[in-house]
């Protein structure tokens, strides 16, 4: 079942990244739990009542969160529309499938939709396979096209 994240959903979101992070490859990302749990603590607090956040996760019946998603819109300097920004889709691989991010995907579209919008973007920070893995499924159900986004780090 999807629900907009509570704040008695936090300890459960917070653990779930945590499995993630220890799970997958996060390219050029040293952990940094304060700075993510602020920027979770923002997008559930601002989804409550701003369009233009979303915090949203997928439950399963004894309230296991399985997956959740958070998203905030920029504003397109090019043409002055809006755009939702997926943050972060994060799933429990040993508790979810693709089902669980496609729940996620379909309410964000939902949301999209309902609130005026026509755009949206979302990257990902995993191994280049995981990308792969992700923008075809991105491609295949929700009419995307993939663009290549290069990080670096200065230095050593």
């Amino acid at each position: 079942m999807l629900t907009q994240i509570t704040d008695n959903m936090t300890v459960d979101c917070i653990n779930l990244m945590n499995k993630s992070y220890e799970d997958n490859d996060y390219i050029g990302y040293d952990k940094n739990e304060r700075t993510w749990i602020e920027h979770f603590l923002k997008h559930v607090k601002e989804s409550q009542g701003n369009p233009k956040y979303i915090a949203v996760a997928d439950v399963d019946s004894d309230g296991v969160v399985k997956g959740f998603m958070l998203c905030s819109a920029f504003m397109n300097y090019y043409t002055q529309e809006w755009v939702m920004d997926v943050k972060d889709c994060i799933v429990d691989h040993d508790n979810s499938n693709l089902y669980t991010v496609k729940r996620l995907f379909d309410h964000m579209m939902e949301h999209i939709k309902a609130h005026g919008g026509k755009h949206w973007r979302a990257d990902s920070i995993r191994a280049f396979q995981d990308c792969e893995r992700y923008a075809e499924f991105l491609k295949r159900f929700y009419n995307a096209e993939a663009s290549l986004s290069m990080r670096g780090q200065i230095g050593g």
